[in-house]
Formats: structure tokens, C-alpha cells, sequence
């Protein structure tokens, strides 16, 4: 069994009473997403997270706001709806919150089963370009 980072138990404490953490769905440079129950509407949500050595620096704070800014103004099936952006903890978190999509990604999909049929490539890329 493991035990929650202590990352994951001050950001669960920053957002108790709006947002239940339940684990860890992935990370990378700018950003560590968790899934989490929304609290008030009992749905699903997926939360990423500004990493806390970036979280007090401004030039990053403002490039992670950016990016759900434009996701939050951009509405297509394709595209994952943002519903908030926020701090909590005293501006010790950056966040904002996102509609949780269950399912695999094309990465999990490629390690699994290797390189993706040419129609099924096609299917895919059209559907990114559609969103883009």
C-alpha cells in the first residue's frame, strides 16, 4: 500500500470542502493532474496543478493561467471544458479544474498495443485537427 505525498495531502487540505482527491493521473513539467470529486455538484473532475517549485514564480503562475484561459474559451467535443481557475492555500497552489474524461491516452494506447493502424492514424489526427 502507498501512502499519499505529503504534495497530495496539503493540496487535499487546501481544497477540502470543495474537492475530495482520490489519486494521481499523471504529471509532467507543468503540471501534475489528480482526479477528484467535486464536492458540491458530486461529479468527477480532473484538478492540474501548478508544481510547487513553479508556483511562485510569476513568469510560470501567468504561462499555466494562460493556458486554461484559452482552454477555457475554446468549446469543441474534442477540446476538455475548463470550469475554474484558482489558487488556494495561500498561493501555495495554482490549479485549475477540468472536466475528467475516463479512458486511456493515445500514449497508453500506442505502449499497449503498438502503432495504430493507417485508418485509425488518419481517425485520430483528423479528429485533433477538428479541435485545433
Amino acid at each position: 500500500m502507498t501512502h499519499p505525498s505529503t504534495e497530495f495531502l496539503e493540496l487535499q487540505g487546501a481544497l477540502a470542502g470543495e474537492y475530495s482527491l482520490e489519486r494521481e493521473l499523471g504529471r509532467g513539467g507543468m503540471g501534475v493532474v489528480y482526479l477528484a470529486r467535486e464536492v458540491q455538484l458530486d461529479r468527477d473532475v480532473a484538478i492540474k496543478v501548478l508544481p510547487a517549485h513553479l508556483a511562485n514564480n510569476a513568469s510560470a503562475r501567468e504561462r499555466f493561467v494562460r493556458e486554461a484561459r484559452t482552454a477555457a474559451g475554446l468549446s469543441h467535443p474534442n477540446i476538455v471544458p475548463i470550469h475554474r481557475v484558482g489558487e488556494a492555500g495561500g498561493g501555495s497552489f495554482v490549479f485549475f479544474v477540468m472536466s475528467f474524461v475516463d479512458g486511456e491516452t493515445l500514449g497508453e494506447r500506442l505502449r499497449r498495443q503498438g502503432a495504430l493502424a493507417p485508418v485509425e492514424a488518419t481517425r485520430v489526427l483528423r479528429e485533433v485537427a477538428w479541435a485545433l
